[in-house]
Parts: structure tokens; C-alpha cells; sequence
């Protein structure tokens, strides 16, 4: 019994001897600096964002990680102030909710949005910090909902999808109007119209056989709000006036949302 105790007693000394070890090369660990979330400042110059120890005054260089005992925050890596490198956000759970790309201080590369429960939320791609190629949206059980093209940092078309695969909506840009058209089993129900440079709106149903079932516009003229009905060809055919037919042009207006 004495030999066990003895044993048992250097076992529990070597282990402590490691554990301390362990716990000294941690605190020592320069791999990265670790601060809370109120430890540093972000300032503006010339369009990119520089960021400091509070401090020292000092800009961030290296790699850091935000948090607290409980609870990590963000990661990112920095060069002279400026993000370079990775630039990961956490949810409240610990997951994952987004990951960037930097390359000094302009987002360059993927940009990944995750949902709470670690599924990819969408993706997008940065150059220069200007958005190219395509961005994706998911639902959470990893099916695509929407798809965009992007040209000049800005979306010029995207379809939409419901989770089992099918096109439910798709909008595009044509002559300087986006164009957003809802598809209900395979066919156009609904199309709007908007103009990207002043205030052209219209909206058109239409019947299953692909006829016009109504064609709507909205104009503002003098500082009354009308709601036309137009023919195929779009000329005006009824005209109400908002204010003063309230519930008629109500009913137009749904139409519209």
C-alpha cells in the first residue's frame, strides 16, 4: 500500500509538472495576440479602415483573437493597421458566422455567411473590395436560393429558387429598368418594371395562356399620386387618382407589394 501511494503520488507530481509546462507555453504562445472586445479602435483615412491598440496607440499587426474567458468573438489578421489576411466573426454559439478575405484593408477574395448552426448562408467574391463573378444564397439544408451574376459590383441578374429546385422568381436589368418577374410552375405570373434613374414603376399580371391580365403604372404628376391601367401596348386606358378614390386605388396598390 505504501509503494501504491508513493507511485500514485509521482504520477500526480509529473502531471502537474506537465501541466504547468503546458499552461506557461500557452501564455507564451506568439502566435497570436489575444484582447477583449473594447481593446482597440477603428479609424478612417482615405477610404480604408486602420485599426489600433487602445493601449498603446499603436496599429495592430499580426493576428488576434477577440473574446472573453467564456466566449471568442473574432479572429483577424492585420498588417501596419490594416486587415490582411483572415477576418472571422463567431456566432453567440461558437459557430462560425462569417469569414473574409483581406488584402490590405480591402476585402479580396470569398466572403462566407454561415447560419447558427454552421451551414454556408451565402457566398460572394471580392476583388480590390469590389464584388465580382457570382453570389449565392442557401437554405439551411444546403440547396442553392438564389443566384447572381454581378457586373461593375452591382447584381444584373438573379434567379431565385424554392428548396426544392424550382425557379420562382428571376429579375434582370435591361435598357437602365430592373425587371423582376415571378414564375409560378414554370410560367410568368407577374412582371415589375422599375427604372434605375427616375420613378417609372409598373407591374403586369398575366392569364395561364400568357395574355395580359391587367397591366398597372404608377406616375406622380403635380404632386398627385395617380395608378393607370394600361393596354398591351401601353397606353393609359383608366386613371385613379390616390387621394381622391382612397379605396379604389387601395386595391390597385396591393397589387403593386
Amino acid at each position: 500500500m505504501k509503494l501504491l501511494n508513493r507511485n500514485t503520488l509521482i504520477l500526480i507530481s509529473i502531471l502537474l509538472v506537465i501541466g504547468c509546462k503546458s499552461s506557461e507555453k500557452d501564455k507564451k504562445d506568439q502566435s497570436f495576440t489575444f484582447i477583449g472586445r473594447n481593446d482597440y479602435t477603428i479609424n478612417s483615412y482615405n477610404g480604408l479602415a486602420y485599426y489600433r491598440l487602445n493601449k498603446t496607440k499603436k496599429f495592430m499587426d499580426g493576428y488576434y483573437v477577440v473574446g472573453s474567458e467564456m466566449t471568442k468573438w473574432e479572429e483577424f489578421e492585420f498588417k501596419e493597421g490594416l486587415l490582411n489576411g483572415d477576418y472571422i466573426v463567431f456566432h453567440p454559439n461558437g459557430e462560425m458566422s462569417s469569414q473574409s478575405k483581406y488584402s490590405n484593408g480591402k476585402k479580396h477574395g470569398d466572403e462566407l455567411l454561415y447560419f447558427a448552426n454552421g451551414v454556408l448562408n451565402s457566398k460572394s467574391t471580392f476583388k480590390n473590395d469590389v464584388l465580382v463573378g457570382s453570389k449565392y444564397t442557401y437554405f439551411e439544408n444546403g440547396k442553392v436560393q438564389s443566384e447572381s451574376k454581378i457586373e461593375d459590383g452591382k447584381p444584373i441578374e438573379t434567379q431565385y429558387f424554392n428548396i426544392l429546385g424550382n425557379i420562382v422568381a428571376q429579375s434582370f436589368i435591361k435598357d437602365g429598368r430592373t425587371i423582376t418577374q415571378k414564375i409560378v410552375e414554370g410560367k410568368i405570373y407577374s412582371e415589375m418594371v422599375s427604372s434605375n434613374y427616375d420613378t417609372y414603376e409598373t407591374i403586369k399580371f398575366y392569364n395561364e395562356d400568357g395574355s395580359t391580365k391587367i397591366y398597372l403604372q404608377r406616375i406622380e404628376e403635380n404632386e398627385t399620386m395617380y395608378i393607370l391601367e394600361l393596354d398591351d401596348d401601353g397606353n393609359e386606358i383608366k386613371r385613379v387618382d390616390v387621394k381622391a378614390n382612397p379605396q379604389e386605388a387601395m386595391k390597385y396598390a396591393a397589387l403593386f407589394s
